[in-house]
């Protein structure tokens, strides 16, 4: 047994022996197809390189798109959103708007940087949810209206424009997903109410709604940024509405308004309307504190008509101041009757017919010229047209169907028929503008700039008009308003309104248009009441003696300083008796037909005017 084992041993050892010391074989032939395993196995060899370098080529391709993604991504978020809104380019940025400023520079309209909230609706999660909690930052917010735009299937939709960074904050802190912020300009108003309807207001997208901000829309929107100047004084702006608001409230007035016009330019050196409105967020405001009542608001205006009807009958040469009007009596017209509110019941000279605003002298003097005569007049000055100012706002007349013989009686004292406040104090300042009319402007006039403007009478009429107007003033109804040294001439106005399609004596607008200095004119001055009621102060009455009249007076001296107008207690002009005794009456009076007409008016027509 142990032979076998070692011989078993042995052999191995010589085996390993004999192949460490012995040559190899000799090989037989290779097979028949060992060329083609040869060429299978280099042709695997090759697809998985080729396989590796694509795969390489691959992997850098997306590697360089992930890097080029979370650039981008880093971009966003380190960046203002700049997607716009509908409509617009998204590569494209708002141009800024100009400013708007007051003749001397004082700015009334400027931009701010705003965040506006906008939603893609893919992201959010819960539209009526995301819509809820977004109301408990902006109450005013339409929650059922906020919650259709997430719900919708486009990608941008906006939320909320021009957050104060209060608002934004909140929002923020709520974590909704789906909502971001935009930076986008916007539109205040440093001045806040002042001059708000004049300088007017944008929309969210800035562009021009209502004042200056429409009537120079292409102007401020131009892109150069350049300001636009408004021919306004801020300063005599805000003495106005001091004195206006406050006389409102005294005689508890549903409005108030003024017009302040610089005779030779036209140009508007401030416009009132109340009650007014923030332009900042004119929205909170009803539409009616947003009426500009100066040039947007139509009405009879009453008795401030009658200087414009003595002015077309001088200038007709048909009547002079002396002429003489029969007013004892009524004056019966068509089956109707014209009164006097304080009837002198004596026969009046035309000059008279002013300073007692007699509506039965001043019809006599309308039908002993005609309406031929009296509506061409009217119509030099403008009155049948829309105010020429630059204001889209800016409204036409009404005018009666026909204009007969009734009408024209009655219009000469303010009736039947309806202007803007503006209009009238136009015509006046070409009363004041030795007859020439100029067009009322929101351009500021550069001294020594020629205005070229239009004769509608002659200077020698204008001036006995004024002269009239001033013992207005000073014997007449409008004694509230003078102020020493400065020699206002005006005339009170008071119209009955139509309530329930009659009159109501006690539904008036009363007005009193005053030129001062008389003797001098610079400027026109139109201040306004709409229902005023009768006080303590005022004894009862509502009328404009008592209360548009003493409220032009104090206007007037507050503005004296500051559109330095100098005194004039030496000029003895400006002393209404000298006036008086250059025309001394004559005897013949004028008392025209009175038969009944053809023409049926309502008795509300041609009814007394209180002056």
């Amino acid at each position: 047994m142990v032979f076998p084992l070692a011989r078993l041993f042995g052999r191995v050892k010589v085996r390993e022996d004999r192949q460490a010391r012995t040559p190899p074989p000799v090989l037989e032939a290779a097979p028949a197809d060992v060329t083609r395993l040869l060429r299978l196995d280099d042709e695997t060899g090759a697809a998985l390189t080729l396989s590796r370098g694509r795969l390489g080529v691959i992997g850098a391709v997306l590697g360089v798109g992930f890097a080029l993604l979370g650039v981008r991504a880093v971009d966003l978020a380190l960046t203002p959103h700049t997607e716009s809104g509908p409509g617009r380019s998204y590569a494209s940025a708002p141009a800024p708007r100009g400013e708007i400023t007051d003749r001397d520079g004082e700015v009334l309209a400027t931009n701010l940087d705003f965040h506006s909230l906008w939603a893609d609706p893919s992201l959010v999660w819960d539209a009526q949810e995301t819509a809820e909690q977004l109301a408990t930052v902006l109450p005013d917010l339409d929650v059922e209206r906020t919650a259709r735009l997430l719900s919708s299937n486009r990608r941008f939709v906006w939320i909320a424009r021009q957050l104060s960074p209060r608002q934004r904050q909140a929002i923020h802190l709520l974590g909704l997903p789906g909502l971001d912020f935009r930076i986008e300009p916007g539109r205040i108003y440093p001045k806040k109410r002042a001059a708000a309807h004049l300088v007017g207001y944008t929309d969210t997208d800035l562009n021009g709604v209502s004042g200056a901000e429409l009537a120079f829309d292409s102007e401020l929107s131009a892109g150069d940024g350049r300001p636009v100047s408004l021919s306004i004084d801020l300063t005599a702006q805000n003495a106005i509405e001091r004195v206006l608001r406050a006389r409102m409230a005294e005689f508890r007035a549903e409005g108030a308004s003024a017009v302040l016009l610089k005779v030779g330019t036209g140009e508007i050196i401030s416009m009132v309307s109340l009650p007014d409105f923030d332009p900042n967020r004119p929205g909170d405001e009803p539409a009616e504190a947003r009426f500009n009542r100066p040039v947007s608001g139509v009405y009879e205006l009453g008795s401030v008509m009658k200087p414009l009807t003595l002015a077309a009958a001088l200038e007709s040469g048909q009547v002079q101041l002396t002429d003489v009007f029969d007013a004892t009596e009524p004056l019966a017209v068509g089956g109707f009757r014209i009164h006097d509110f304080h009837p002198e019941r004596r026969p009046l000279t035309a000059r008279e017919a002013m300073i007692h605003s007699s509506n039965i002298a001043t019809a006599r003097i309308a039908d002993t010229i005609g309406s031929d005569v009296l509506t061409g007049f009217f119509s030099d000055l403008r009155l049948f047209e829309r105010a020429p100012v630059e204001l889209a706002e800016s409204a036409p007349p009404l005018m009666p169907q026909r204009w007969g013989r009734v009408e024209n009686m009655t219009a000469s004292y303010g009736h039947g028929f309806n202007i803007t406040p503006l209009t009238l104090a136009a015509a006046y300042a070409a009363l004041a503008n030795g007859g020439v009319y100029v067009p009322p402007t929101l351009r500021p006039v550069a001294p020594g700039e020629t205005i070229a403007g239009e004769p509608v009478l002659s200077a020698a009429t204008a001036a006995q008009v004024l002269a009239v107007m001033r013992q207005v003033v000073t014997e007449g109804s409008g004694g509230g308003a003078d102020v020493a040294g400065l020699a206002v001439a005006g005339k009170t106005g008071t119209a009955e309104q139509i309530v329930d399609g009659r009159y109501d004596t006690r539904s008036v607008y009363t007005s009193f248009i005053s030129i001062f200095p008389f003797d001098d004119p610079e400027y026109v001055l139109l201040v306004t009441f709409y229902l005023p009621q009768p006080t303590e102060n005022t004894h009862g009455f509502r009328t404009a003696g008592w209360n548009a009249a003493p409220a032009s007076g104090e206007i007037i001296a507050q503005l004296a300083s500051i559109l330095g107008i100098a005194p004039r207690e030496a000029d003895p002009q400006a002393q209404a008796s000298v006036v008086a005794q250059m025309f001394a009456p004559r005897v013949q009076v004028r008392r025209g037909p009175e038969e009944p007409l053809d023409i049926v008016v309502a008795p509300e027509a041609v009814e007394g005017q209180e002056p």
